[in-house]
């Protein structure tokens, strides 16, 4: 199915307004060194979906292991996405994520096994020369299903989503960030049979999420507001508004098994208003992290737990 945007190239011209919360102090009261040191909050899929604009240090490379736990209840499978984070430069990051699925013979079908998606990203971090006071970035996220998953897996469209993230540290409450996160999402038909679910965009459209996320380390708490329409790029005239507050737990090191890596539990919720009535939801996630640019060469910075 051909993009609308390819075939209207001016409906890339309407003005995203960027907005940015910040909070008036006498005096700016900088974090404690030893929160400052903690690692911060990542983007965690289905618990907190914005990419804040920090990106990895130069040379870092990242595992990551995302299981879905959720699954074991809501489906036949278990989704368990695996990928690798590369800090290109000081301000570039790659990364590129697989998600197989595993049957849990724990539901009369059986899915089998195999990998129902890919994803790759890109990200480009311009911290505050872009705009003096406020960090920013913007990156371009890739989704393709492949194989034969199973067909509530993936709705059977390619999906191209560029974007632009702006944040700011709010001085006065240590561990705030407030952001907003500015993105198209661009489909087009693949070869994979899939099916959409309720409240799920038909075509390509327009996202605005404004939010915060709230580090108090070990605990993280996010709020995303997304507000999704389809009458600028897509077909028809449908809106959709997400509310979606989340947090989640930094492992201490005696639940991760003594590992160096970063383990985090995030658990969700969502409601989302659109065409197809009210929808709500709930999420339970793992997420781990390692640090594998020591197999390569050895540098103490790469022992740590967090990243940048």
């Amino acid at each position: 199915m051909p993009l609308p945007l390819l075939r209207s190239p001016s409906r890339l011209l309407p003005v995203l307004l960027l907005l940015a919360v910040s909070a008036r102090a006498d005096e700016p009261q900088p974090a404690p060194a030893a929160t400052a040191a903690q690692p911060e909050l990542r983007k965690i899929e289905g618990i907190f979906n914005t990419d804040l604009p920090k990106t990895e240090r130069k040379g870092a490379v990242r595992l990551v292991f995302h299981p879905h736990f959720g699954d074991f209840t809501s489906r036949s499978y278990l989704r368990v996405a695996t990928g690798v984070r590369w800090g290109v430069n000081d301000h570039t990051e790659l990364n590129v994520l697989l998600e197989p699925y595993l049957d849990h013979h724990l539901k009369s079908d059986h899915p089998g096994n195999g990998i129902g998606d890919v994803q790759l990203g890109f990200k480009y971090g311009f911290r505050d020369k872009l705009v003096p006071g406020y960090d920013t970035s913007a990156g371009l996220n890739l989704y393709f299903p492949v194989g034969h998953p199973p067909i509530d897996m993936t709705n059977g469209y390619n999906r191209y989503s560029p974007y632009f993230v702006i944040s700011k540290k709010i001085d006065s409450y240590p561990g705030l960030v407030v952001f907003l996160n500015t993105g198209l999402n661009l489909l087009s038909k693949s070869s994979v049979p899939g099916s959409f679910d309720r409240n799920e965009s038909h075509s390509s459209s327009v996202i605005l999420t404004p939010g915060f996320v709230y580090d108090r380390y070990p605990f993280h708490y996010t709020l995303e507001v997304s507000y999704e329409t389809t009458t600028l790029i897509g077909h028809g005239n449908q809106t959709f508004l997400t509310v979606r507050p989340g947090i989640a737990w930094d492992l201490p090191r005696s639940l991760k098994f003594n590992s160096r890596g970063r383990w985090l539990i995030g658990f969700g919720f969502h409601a989302t208003f659109g065409p197809d009535g009210t929808t709500t939801g709930t999420g339970a996630k793992l997420r781990a992290e390692f640090g594998i640019s020591r197999w390569f060469h050895r540098s103490k910075k790469d022992y740590g737990d967090g990243s940048r």
